[in-house]
């Protein structure tokens, strides 16, 4: 990130336009800012500190239900001394879903997740009139960057399986109960969706949806187990042997074997955008299956391939619907293509 005072304000005209989010308005208001975040970040800035200026940065928009904003804070403290350079990633919901999340992360912290070698963010503050949940900035590279970056990444991969086998038997509580019929409506809704836009792809749509009802009617007996249920190489932070979690939006209690999934299915997701093949990190994918296994996870081939195959139809959703990336046209075929080859 560039230092403090490198980049400019994000001004009330630069900010997203999403009636949806009402919290966003507070953001093109750094006075406002300033006092709105002073108190309930006392406890963080120290005794002897003040926040004196903040400046935010728009890091991703997921329009209708969040924003994630970088905020750089300017903190002066009565010791003297020149003012002090400290960011935060806020996350302004729709609704009350950062209330939720806030106790999510204070749960896995107290479930061996709050210092050592694998943590998630500390949550400092939820303003429920701004529906703005304040956490810890997560220092280091994201795995997708480090993978993109061509590093040794063997041990990085080996970490990221660590780091969810913990989750899966962490023992946290919090979080919705997920179920599998819960799923099927949401890639029910998801389908009408992608029909809409992309109408030539219907009736391979349909049958995928088809197969992922009866294939899941074959699924064992469900142990709910805390899950991320957005778990990618975007959402593992590694700072030196560190590895940070992030992004706990979905998480609830569900079948541990869709995260393993969702991140493989992601990977293979990160070569055919950035190389052009599925295949090219098949290589890193295997390895984190055999770290997660090698570790004491429990993976059963026939549910895994079923949940990756409903992880690349959520890829479509985020492809057909969300990014658009170039080239959108011809992605969606691979990913569609290959979660039929797995049913």
């Amino acid at each position: 990130m560039p230092p403090l005072g490198t980049r400019g304000r994000l001004e009330a005209s630069e900010l997203p336009s999403d009636p949806t989010l009402p919290g966003l308005t507070l953001l093109g208001h750094p006075v406002q800012l300033v006092e709105t975040l002073s108190r309930p970040l006392t406890h963080w800035l120290g005794p002897d500190s003040r926040l004196i200026d903040s400046r935010a940065h728009v890091r991703r928009l997921s329009p209708g239900k969040r924003c994630s904003v970088e905020l750089e804070l300017v903190v002066d403290r009565d010791s003297g001394g020149p003012p002090e350079s400290r960011r935060l990633l806020g996350k302004v919901y729709r609704e009350d879903r950062g209330a939720v999340v806030y106790e999510t992360l204070g749960d896995l912290r107290r479930h061996g997740f709050g210092a050592g070698r694998f943590v998630v963010p500390r949550p400092l503050a939820y303003l429920p009139d701004h529906h703005l949940l304040l956490v810890t900035w997560a220092e280091g590279e994201s795995l997708s960057s480090l993978f993109l970056g061509h590093a040794d990444v063997s041990q990085h991969i080996a970490g990221a399986a660590e780091w969810l086998l913990r989750l899966h038997h962490c023992g946290a509580r919090t979080g919705r109960r997920y179920s599998f019929p819960g799923h099927l409506q949401t890639l029910a809704s998801w389908k009408e969706l992608l029909t809409e836009a992309h109408p030539a792809d219907e009736p391979l749509l349909a049958d995928l949806l088809a197969r992922f009802e009866e294939r899941g009617k074959e699924l064992p007996g469900l142990t709910p187990r805390p899950t991320h249920r957005d778990f990618t190489p975007e959402h593992v932070v590694v700072h030196g042997d560190q590895f940070t979690g992030l992004d706990f939006d979905e998480f609830c209690q569900y079948d541990p074997r869709f995260d393993v999934a969702h991140f493989g299915a992601h990977l293979r997701f990160l070569g055919l955008k950035h190389f052009g093949t599925l295949n090219h990190f098949d290589w890193l994918a295997d390895r984190f299956l055999a770290c997660y296994e090698a570790g004491g996870g429990d993976l059963s081939r026939e549910g895994l391939s079923l949940y990756q195959a409903i992880a690349y139809f959520k890829l479509c959703r985020f492809v057909a619907l969300v990014e658009r990336p170039q080239g959108w046209t011809h992605i969606l075929p691979e990913l569609l293509n290959e979660a039929r080859r797995l049913l």
